[in-house]
């Protein structure tokens, strides 16, 4: 009997030992951005675009962005401008909920998808 009470108790500090490790707490820490959450994003497809708003159709319905002087458009390896972009395009728009008003952060054009045999 006390030889299955101390497996019990190696089982739970084990357990425990492995819950405090570095790796489990940057495990909690994916989808974050130093520290911070990352902003909400929305993909699909541009219905239109103007110098300050951006409507995407997806799934869900159309989706109207608010666009700002402070709003990037592509990435940082490859910028882009609000007129870069055109209805129809696939985009990406990571936005900030201001109340009932969403403002881009950013927009980018959506990769097209891997195909389903390749594994890079």
């Amino acid at each position: 009997m006390k030889t299955l009470w101390k497996a019990a108790a190696v089982s739970v500090l084990t357990a425990v030992a492995l819950a405090w490790t570095p790796g489990a707490e940057a495990a909690e820490g994916k989808g974050k951005v130093a520290g911070k959450a990352r902003p909400p994003t929305c993909s699909g497809q541009i219905v239109s675009i103007s110098g300050d708003c951006i409507v995407v159709k997806n799934k869900n319905g159309e989706q109207k962005f608010a666009i700002n002087d402070k709003t990037k458009f592509g990435t940082t390896t490859e910028p882009k401008k609000c007129d870069d972009f055109k209805a129809g395009d696939k985009v990406t728009v990571s936005f900030k909920e201001d109340g009932d008003k969403k403002c881009a952060l950013s927009v980018r054009t959506t990769p097209p998808p891997k195909p389903k045999g390749d594994k890079k």
